[in-house]
């Protein structure tokens, strides 16, 4: 059953696959190369689990590694376990809300569990989440990111660094296509400020009185 393996692996990312803009001529979905020693697939109900390491690759360089994966293609649901990487050369994961990043270069994510459900348009991280795009990087315990609502919430030790700028939190919420963002429960906040100077004054210079 060839092609019941093929296509539960290509779903393992559906949301690396661009979206077919509304309006257009569909366009084809992007070859991956998938790389596992054991597949089990069940062509009745869809479900299917990877259960030793998966490696997918694609042709424009993007790549996914997990220690294993399960799900259902039919219901667009999987789920990567253990020491997940996710690197997408093009830096937006075929995402409508990474429409805000398109340009600022390839992205990483990495955690210890990344569960997909393309159907809701729902993706969370559990476990060490790490984000990489450029200058910035996001760390957390737990990511969630609605697509439809463009809303992405980080949980538990929250530190985000862009550039020259660092933001500790518990918690914080972004809107990936507004920029607008919230943080709370013990915020920590680090920005450059003007560098302060003191002026240095210029010598007291005293005359002798003139002795007629």
């Amino acid at each position: 059953m060839k092609r019941a393996i093929v296509i539960p692996a290509l779903l393992l990312l559906a949301a690396a696959a661009p979206r077919t803009p509304p309006r257009t001529q569909p366009k084809a979905a992007p070859t991956w190369d998938i790389k596992t020693s054991q597949m089990n697939a069940n062509a009745a109900t869809g479900r299917f689990s990877a259960p030793n390491h998966v490696t997918m690759l694609r042709a424009d360089g993007s790549t996914v590694d997990a220690d294993r994966a399960d799900g259902n293609y039919k219901a667009h649901q999987a789920t990567l376990y253990g020491h997940v990487t996710v690197h997408d050369a093009g830096g937006t994961f075929g995402l409508r809300s990474a429409s805000a990043v398109q340009g600022r270069g390839p992205a990483t994510l990495t955690a210890d569990k990344v569960a997909l459900d393309d159907a809701a348009h729902t993706y969370d991280a559990s476990g060490d989440v790490h984000y990489e795009q450029g200058d910035t990087s996001a760390d957390a315990q737990n990511a969630h990111l609605n697509d439809l609502t463009h809303v992405l919430e980080l949980n538990g030790k929250v530190h985000v660094v862009q550039g020259d700028r660092t933001m500790d939190s518990e918690h914080a919420t972004y809107n990936t296509q507004t920029g607008q963002g919230e943080s709370d429960k013990d915020v920590t906040i680090t920005m450059p400020g003007p560098s302060p100077s003191i002026a240095t004054p210029k010598p007291l210079t005293i005359h002798k009185p003139k002795i007629p």
